[in-house]
């Protein structure tokens, strides 16, 4: 080799281009995401076959006739081996198509367009409000630990942590809507701003789960960061104190947080039922998920799974990739 350049893998002088390390553990992470967006739509598609006999006898009861059972079959795409009925339901799905209600008769897609604003305002602003509060108390209690407040933060992290969300949401209503007038009793009226009057409350009452759990996590990871020698580094250095705890301790120690915020996304999913319950919310949980139960509509709630399934994939993707963004050390996988 006259300029001593090794060769290739190919045999060739020309360097085999390298994908940089960020890049590629996004891609992994998306790679993952995809194969998990196949697994969810399996799983859907197996939830009506797991029902106990014949769905579409159980759904038409003592009405079931030939001539109706052929049709309903054909509406749920029950017809053929069940290779080819997933095929007809991935085709579908990935036309955009989750079906037809059963009961109004109403494309799927029109029903979650009516109801899904509402569920994502309420799950964006309690995610934002759960932020803003554990954020400064995993700080604070990492930064404060051993003294009264690390205790007064456990016990009361400990309380807010048994206190069903519904139990929760229900003194919230007692405290601020009746008493203080703060907040609509139940309801909600959409548009920007106006509808963060109806959707503050039940948030809050969301929050009283998230935010002990993300606060206790943060304040963790902040301890273990403290630890390291480029922390010691830093204060050695004097450098001031919001760029001390912002670049060098709470930066870092974000990441496990925003992971475990996009694993719990799921929790919180099931959590907006219940809470559009006890707050009369119009949203997917009451709308869909109930009402599709209840009336046995089996193309509504296979929707909404499938859409809530795959909501958790993609936020999931997200908080790994912003992690990866705040700690370095957290992009070797």
């Amino acid at each position: 080799m006259r300029n001593g350049a090794p060769p290739s893998d190919n045999g060739s002088l020309v360097p085999a281009a390298r994908v940089p390390p960020l890049l590629g553990r996004t891609l992994r992470h998306l790679a993952r995401a995809v194969l998990a967006a196949l697994g969810v739509l399996l799983v859907t598609f197996t939830l009506i076959h797991l029902i106990p006999g014949d769905p579409v006898e159980m759904l038409l009861g003592d009405a079931a006739t030939q001539e109706l059972v052929a049709k309903y079959r054909e509406i749920l795409g029950l017809e053929g081996s069940l290779f080819q009925q997933f095929t007809r339901y991935l085709a579908s799905v990935l036309r955009g198509d989750l079906g037809t209600s059963l009961q109004t008769g109403q494309s799927v897609n029109s029903v979650v367009a009516r109801t899904f604003p509402m569920t994502a305002w309420l799950i964006g602003v309690t995610v934002v409000m759960a932020l803003l509060m554990a954020v400064p108390l995993g700080v604070a209690a990492a930064l404060l630990r051993g003294t009264w407040f690390d205790h007064a933060f456990r016990v009361a992290t400990s309380v807010s942590l048994a206190t069903p969300t519904f139990y929760f949401g229900l003194l919230l209503i007692l405290l601020f809507a009746v008493h203080l007038g703060w907040a609509p009793v139940a309801g909600y009226r959409p548009g920007f701003p106006g509808n963060l009057q109806y959707l503050w409350l039940p948030a809050l009452a969301m929050s009283g789960a998230l935010v002990p759990i993300l606060s206790r996590v943060l304040q963790s990871s902040i301890a273990e960061t403290m630890e390291q020698e480029f922390v010691e580094t830093a204060i050695v250095r004097g450098l001031p104190a919001p760029v001390l705890v912002w670049r060098y301790l709470l930066r870092p120690s974000l990441a496990p947080t925003i992971s475990l915020l996009g694993y719990i996304l799921g929790q919180l999913l099931s959590a907006t039922v219940v809470v559009e319950i006890v707050f009369n919310l119009p949203g997917m949980g009451t709308a869909l998920v109930v009402e599709g139960v209840l009336l046995r509509d089996y193309p509504v709630v296979q929707g909404i799974v499938l859409i809530f399934a795959l909501i958790v994939v993609a936020v999931s993707f997200l908080s790994d990739t912003v992690s990866g963004w705040l700690d370095p050390r957290t992009r070797v996988t």
